[in-house]
Formats: C-alpha cells, structure tokens, sequence
C-alpha cells in the first residue's frame, strides 16, 4: 500500500435477504480505483459471494469493508458484519445533530469516499454524544456545511430540497446516488450562518435510510415534510424489487 493512500471503508447492509443497493457500492468502489489509478476487478456476482461468505446468522446486518491501495490494485482488506438492532432500515426516528467546531474537513481528491480519519468518525461522534446528539455537522474552511459524522446531509427550503455539492467535500453517498436520482433535489452550499432559513433537514445513509432530524443544537425542525418523503418512497417495499438489481 502506498504510504500516501489512506485505508478506505464501504459499509454495506443486508437487509431481508439481500444487499439492497449492491451495484451502487461496486460503482463507487470502482469509481474509487479510478481515482487512484488502480486496477480492481470484481463482478457484482462475485461481489455478493464474497459478502454472503461473511454474514452471521440474523436478518438485518451491516458489513463494513476496508479497502487498500496496494501498489497498482485496489483490494478488500477486511469485511466484518455487525447485526443491526433496535431499529429497521429507513424507520430510524428523528435525531439530534451537534456542530463539530473542532475539525474542517479539507477539500481533497479522497474526501468523496469514506477513509479512516478518527476526528470525523471518533471525535466528531464523541462530540455528539457530549452534547446528546446522535452524529456531529462537518464544516469545511469555508464555514460551509459538508455532512455529518456518519451520514450524508440534506435540508429543506421553501418545499424545497437541498444538499451540499461534493465540491464541498461531501462524500459522495450510496444512498445519496438513490435518492437523488428519485427525487428532485439541488446541490447547494449552506453555510452555518444560514441555519435559520431552513424549515426541515434530514440525514441519509445506505445503511440508515433517511432520518430525520429535530434539533441542530438549540435550532429546532419539524419533520413533517420528511415524514411524507418516506412515505412516498415507499423505499422499504420497493427496495428488494427494484434495488437489487437481479
């Protein structure tokens, strides 16, 4: 492995039988080994074999895959599976989220995927947890906000929706691809200064769904636009139809 390339992470879920959004995450680790000029060559068959070999015994799990560049090829380094409970995929109730003031995620060519970084998934989350939330708000050094500790980010104005551009440093999520090939949605930047002009916000991730969220520190949200989204989704029957891609 290249002393330069961080160690990179796919979290995966399995959820009533099958890996739901299987082809986005081969996509965006192939978008990966692109990026880094490396080779890495796996059909989605091959891809499912390799994750199925790695279950425990239970019907909702998430797998988390580290991946390596090694000299010239991307490899999957390690993949271990934690079974899901207290709640199901997409039905996750509101939470609170805590702004991160400790940490600008810098804008570099690795920020769209997910790599090893304790201040974003160690501290930031510790700084939730400090502050009764769930998950922290990333920022970057243009005081613009990014995403969250573990989750994309997305907010309504004017019955309209909005995201972060990856420009920003966004990760370029699974789930967000979904959604936003779905749903009418924009990208623009939000800078913390303009919490206020949002009536609801959201947060989305392959293995969560959409979650809604009620507070931003001491800024407080309906969720009823939210709520209406999930339902028109109605992502948890169709998601094994149409997702699966078989």
């Amino acid at each position: 492995m290249s002393p330069s390339s961080p160690i990179f992470f796919e979290s995966i879920l399995f959820y009533k039988g099958l890996f739901p959004f299987l082809n986005l995450h081969l996509k965006r680790i192939e978008d990966l080994a692109s990026n880094y000029r490396s080779e890495f060559r796996m059909s989605l068959g091959e891809f499912e074999s390799l994750l199925r070999a790695s279950l425990h015994e239970g019907s909702e799990q998430k797998l988390r895959l580290k991946l390596n560049i090694d000299g010239s090829r991307l490899r999957i380094s390690c993949i271990e599976s934690e079974i899901i409970f207290n709640h199901s995929f997409n039905q996750y109730p509101p939470i609170k989220l805590s702004i991160y003031p400790h940490y600008l995620k810098p804008l570099e060519k690795q920020s769209a995927w997910k790599y090893e970084n304790p201040k974003i998934y160690k501290d930031s989350i510790a700084h939730a947890f400090e502050n009764n939330a769930s998950q922290s708000i990333l920022i970057n050094e243009h005081g613009e906000i990014v995403e969250t500790s573990l989750s994309n980010f997305f907010y309504i104005i004017d019955e309209k929706i909005y995201t972060p551009p990856l420009q920003s440093g966004a990760v370029n999520g699974v789930f967000r691809r979904y959604l936003m090939s779905k749903v009418d949605i924009q990208e623009r930047c939000l800078h913390l200064n303009e919490l206020e002009l949002i009536n609801e916000c959201f947060v989305t991730s392959a293995v969560r769904g959409i979650v809604g969220v009620y507070q931003i520190d001491t800024n407080d949200f309906l969720t009823c636009q939210i709520d209406r989204l999930k339902k028109d989704l109605a992502i948890e029957t169709t998601i094994i139809h149409r997702l699966s891609d078989r």
